[in-house]
């Protein structure tokens, strides 16, 4: 799987700051960096997407460190190709520690 792992995908972390003004606005800034295997949606993953409209979902695995341990679906997303994907899931693939399984659909602009 790590000799599949060839895409360079950007995790973003959200935070929220304040504006002039007193505001709040969400910030994304770069989190992680890392080479990933990304995958479409197959098998059942795919129909269950196709049933609400998500086929733009994709599966991104990579390597799992200490710094990837905390990723939630609502804090970080990921950037690749110049799009963006939502967080859905994040699974450790078996509870190894090995691999996280991330799957994610592309954010509509």
């Amino acid at each position: 799987m790590i000799e599949q792992m060839r895409e360079r995908i950007i995790i973003q972390k959200s935070s929220t700051e304040k504006d002039g003004n007193g505001n709040h606005a969400a910030v994304w800034t770069d989190y992680y960096k890392c080479s990933a295997y990304v995958n479409n949606l197959s098998g059942k993953e795919y129909w269950a997407a196709a049933e609400v409209n998500a086929q733009d979902e994709l599966v991104f695995i990579i390597r799992y460190c200490k710094k990837v341990s905390v990723l939630t679906s609502d804090r970080y997303r990921i950037l690749f190709r110049g799009s963006i994907y939502n967080i859905s899931f994040v699974d450790n693939v078996q509870y190894t520690n090995k691999t996280l399984k991330l799957r994610a659909a592309k954010a509509a602009r």
